[in-house]
């Protein structure tokens, strides 16, 4: 237990690292630039990096449960106190990023790949905290199990984490995704504990619990002792297994294949306290605190070699596994253990018949201003694009920016010797990757990435990690640098911070008067100002989301785009500041948003006596209701009572110009027709007024002949051979000469007339002979066609009269030898119709453009 003492001194360590209330607290550690420090273990070479110097706060000592997260995150220890237990959460660098979190009977602490601490109690629950200590969800494991003996957690085919816990009992309770918790359970086939076990999912299938008793039954299995340790590898492709006597069996994932057995007989390694690899050659066997084993387990390895060891003295060592390493927590350093890549150990070794060394060796030479022997290193290398890919690799892979820029300049360097123009895509992405790896390494950041590591996890989720742990100014940095300024991950990162901050102050217990929230708006206004391409309304939004709807309409104030300040006046329920910013901003779209905003919250008549205060907003309520009335069936009598209530006669003539139009009922249709007279006397326009007194006058004629249902033309061609009825309609509905003769012409082919069309074209006829052969064409009167086809006379009635027959070819003809292009496109178009004719038209048009 940590005593008063030992207290004392944690917070004196931390004070530094802990500013007063209100600053951002700061890492208590020192970034390390010393160059790394490797060993051979065999054909793997162990690159060992001091990443951080004196981060006294970790204080490793007293420490009684540990946990890193995965991909260089944040580590939570939890520390015993009298008839308590807290938690601490701080970055690599050792900056604080929560302090004295209470926790209840801990058994296990251990970090999911969403970022997430899961901390489980001895009673099965556990909880799901943020990296800065803010609850997320719980997953209550204690209907399922008894008391906790044993988890372990795994990573999914869906970038999650899972959770496997064992109690005393042996029964297992699985969640195959801690955000998604469905908890499933099994029992083993044996009364005993197993001696090890673990769990994991292959790529793409289900999840594995691997449960290891003494009656073992693969070929490869060592019957002699049981086995004490199993750990999968980041690839999920093998499984590291240790027995009691200190051997070491690397397995295939499946328990098929053996593909390699190390008996470490050094140290008694089945009594260790942890076991894991590093990278995908070598394991590390923690013995103690202060001893650390490296084995090299590679597949090249074949039997009677001898077992390759390296010993590694530490000081109060916590263990974290990396995908590509593990990293050494000590009181006071923190420590990355790599196995190095080839090309690394190709450059940096200055190996033999490497040509990425004698590249790196050039760049050297001429950083040290030797140009001959610089060139002489040059002209040794075969491949020259291999030496400078080499290079670039290095550079991402080392941790010292001195040597970063001298492996880039040999990529340069290189570039100059190449036979082709060098393509630099590689070389400008390692050089944006290398100055965001460097910043993140930051003290103040504390995320100390590999290379490797970046790629796994990608730029979004590095982003998110530092809006989690609340590093918003990095965050916007490293948008900017990866994805540009007005980069979609930096208005993420804004409206996070702007979200989390007003979070903060609407759960605190601060009283938020008028002039604490225009403080408020302030300071977030005078951030987002700085990025224009931010909007202010998304602001508001969250304002409104924390419950704060005065914060939201002084944030409103500042945005200049109407469609957003219009959607957030909505959300707000301001609907008058709505309609008159909308009326302002002279955009329909927008009114229509606010009238129909209105008419789904409010009555008919509030909304209509607010639609009626602004003139373009009754103007379109009133098209609104016109078209709804066409498709949903609302009642004529609300438009019409709109119109009269705005005095918009225009509109009122149109709206029973409608109603005279669909009316089935003879006498209605009058009506609407004398009511729309009426309307058209009161705007003052006489045309209009003349034309629907003619139009009333000729409508009880068509009542009396019983013909209220059919129009002027179809009343004509039905009487077309009754030459005084024709007489008289043309009086009655003043029509001209040329209508009548077309609709007579049209009704005598129709009802077969053949004697009276005929003597009607031997008078000399005004309109040309084209419509009679439309007509015969029309109703089928083939025998007569031609007859008057031969009358056809003039350019304009020939094309006409073939056209009627599609005749098209002859028609183009005609308008070819007359030039006239505008027609002889109309031909063509029409002539689609006609697969044989069209080509031909087609040529002749073709023909008339090229000359």
């Amino acid at each position: 237990m940590i005593t008063t003492e030992l207290i004392k001194v944690m917070k004196e360590s931390t004070r530094t690292s802990t500013p007063s209330s209100g600053a951002k607290p700061k890492g208590d550690g020192e970034i390390c630039l010393r160059p790394s420090s490797s060993v051979f273990l065999g054909d793997q070479q162990l690159y060992f990096t001091q990443e951080y110097l004196a981060t006294n706060s970790l204080n490793m000592k007293y420490v009684v449960y540990f946990a890193a997260c995965q991909f260089s995150g944040p580590i939570a220890v939890i520390y015993a106190a009298p008839k308590s237990w807290f938690i601490w959460i701080r970055t690599i660098s050792g900056r604080i990023l929560k302090r004295d979190l209470p926790c209840t009977d801990p058994v296990f602490i251990d970090w999911t790949r969403a970022h997430c601490l899961l901390v489980l109690s001895k009673n099965g629950r556990a909880q799901v905290l943020s990296s800065i200590g803010e609850k997320v969800s719980e997953v209550f494991f204690d209907n399922q199990v008894s008391d906790v003996h044993e988890c372990r957690t795994f990573a999914t085919s869906r970038g999650d984490s899972g959770i496997a816990v064992m109690d005393v009992d042996g029964q297992v309770a699985v969640v195959n995704s801690v955000s998604e918790p469905v908890i499933w359970s099994m029992r083993p086939p044996y009364s005993e504990l197993p001696t090890a076990w673990t769990a994991f999912q292959p790529h793409s299938q289900l999840t594995h619990i691997l449960l290891i008793f003494e009656n073992h039954a693969s070929v490869w299995v060592d019957s002699s002792t049981k086995y004490v340790k199993c750990v999968v590898d980041d690839a999920r492709s093998r499984i590291a297994m240790m027995t009691e006597n200190g051997k070491i069996q690397i397995v295939s994932i499946d328990l098929s294949t053996c593909f390699c057995t190390v008996e470490v007989t050094e140290h008694e390694i089945g009594k260790c306290i942890n076991f894991g690899w590093v990278g995908n050659s070598v394991v590390f066997v923690q013995m103690s605190s202060s001893l650390t084993v490296f084995v090299n387990v590679s597949a090249r390895r074949k039997p009677g070699d001898e077992v390759l060891v390296y010993e590694k003295m530490t000081a109060n060592a916590r263990i974290s596994v990396e995908p590509d390493g593990i990293r050494l927590f000590e009181s006071t350093r923190v420590e990355f253990v790599e196995a190095a890549s080839r090309e690394k150990i190709a450059v940096l070794n200055r190996s033999l018949n490497e040509d990425g060394a004698y590249l790196y060796k050039a760049a050297q030479e001429m950083e040290q201003g030797t140009g001959h022997n610089s060139f002489a290193a040059s002209t040794v290398i075969q491949d020259m694009y291999k030496a400078i890919d080499d290079c670039i690799s290095t550079a991402c892979d080392t941790w010292q920016p001195e040597e970063q820029k001298l492996l880039l300049k040999a990529a340069r360097f290189g570039m100059a010797y190449t036979n082709t123009t060098p393509d630099t895509t590689k070389l400008m992405r390692a050089i944006k990757e290398i100055r965001v790896l460097n910043e993140l390494r930051m003290v103040r950041t504390g995320i100390p990435l590999t290379h490797r590591q970046y790629r796994i996890i990608g730029d979004t989720c590095i982003i998110n990690r530092l809006i989690d742990m609340g590093s918003y100014s990095v965050a916007i940095k490293v948008a900017q640098w990866l994805g540009g300024e007005n980069c979609e991950s930096v208005d993420r990162v804004l409206l996070e911070w702007v979200r989390r901050s007003i979070s903060k102050v609407s759960r605190s217990n601060m009283k938020m008067d008028q002039p604490a929230l225009e403080a408020l708006d302030e300071k977030i206004s005078a951030k987002l100002l700085q990025f224009p391409h931010v909007s202010m309304a998304d602001a508001a939004r969250r304002a409104i989301e924390a419950k704060l709807p005065e914060l939201a309409r002084l944030f409103i104030r500042r945005e200049t785009d109407d469609e957003s300040h219009v959607a957030v006046l909505l959300q707000l329920n301001d609907v008058s500041a709505a309609l008159t910013k909308a009326a302002a901003s002279q955009r329909p779209q927008l009114i229509h948003q606010v009238v129909r905003h209105l008419m789904t919250s409010e009555s008919r008549s509030s909304y209509e006596l607010a639609i009626s205060r602004i003139p373009l907003a009754q103007c379109l309520y009133q098209d609104l209701v016109r078209q709804e009335g066409e498709t949903r069936g609302i009642s004529s009598r609300q438009m019409l009572a709109l119109l009269e209530q705005a005095s918009d006669f225009e509109r009122q003539t149109l709206f029973h110009f409608d109603v005279a139009e669909i009316e089935r009922n003879p006498s209605e249709r009058l009506n609407a027709l004398r009511r729309a007279k009426d309307a058209a006397k009161s705007m003052g326009d006489k045309a209009i007024e003349e034309i629907l007194n003619d139009v009333s006058a000729f409508a009880p004629l068509q009542i009396q002949r019983g013909q209220a249902d059919m129009s002027v033309r179809d009343t004509i061609i039905e009487i077309a051979d009754d030459t005084a009825k024709v007489a008289q309609l043309k009086q009655q509905a003043r029509l001209n000469d040329k209508q009548v003769l077309l609709w007579t012409i049209e009704g005598l082919a129709k009802k077969g007339k053949m004697e009276q069309l005929f003597d009607l074209a031997q008078k000399r006829s005004p309109i040309g002979y084209a419509p009679f052969v439309k007509a015969c064409v029309r109703y089928k009167r083939n025998e007569e066609v031609n007859k008057y086809f031969a009358k056809a006379n003039g350019y304009s009635d020939l094309v006409a009269a073939n056209l009627a027959k599609k005749n098209y070819v002859d028609a183009a003809k005609l308008a070819y030898d007359r030039r006239d292009r505008e027609v002889l496109h109309a031909i063509h178009m029409k002539s689609h119709d006609d697969p044989v004719q069209c080509p031909r038209v087609k040529q002749l048009l073709n023909s008339m453009d090229q000359a």
